[in-house]
């Protein structure tokens, strides 16, 4: 695969790092980062959009920095992605012994699962 942008911030995002318009830029040289998650979400990526505030080179009059809102992008953890699609539907929690006899093979499979995987 060729090295590209898309690949290093995908790279980026495998790693577990956040990642901000500002970082992509001076990381990357990506000034179209929203672009390139947008690209990578088509893709089936699930990436998050998290926002937050940072301060900027401004002060108020009582000497308080400005802030100002952006984004920060972030890779859904693998584990997290696989709960939310085992478990889609609304999920009961485990059920008493009586009634686990008489669940189906997958609602007993995908009870153990959350257990393993909690």
């Amino acid at each position: 695969m060729a090295k590209t942008q898309t690949s290093d911030i995908l790279q980026h995002l495998k790693e577990g790092r956040r990642l901000t318009q500002k970082e992509a830029v001076n990381e990357y040289g990506a000034y179209r980062l929203s672009g390139i998650i947008h690209s990578l979400r088509r893709q089936g990526y699930d990436i998050v959009s998290i926002p937050i505030q940072v301060p900027t080179r401004y002060k108020k009059a009582n000497g308080s920095p400005v802030t100002a809102n952006v984004v920060e992008y972030k890779l859904n953890d693998i584990k997290e992605k696989t709960l939310n699609d085992i478990f889609k539907s609304d999920y009961q929690g485990i059920l008493n012994d009586e009634k686990d006899k008489k669940k189906g093979f997958d609602q007993r499979l995908m009870d153990f699962m959350k257990e393993i995987m909690e």
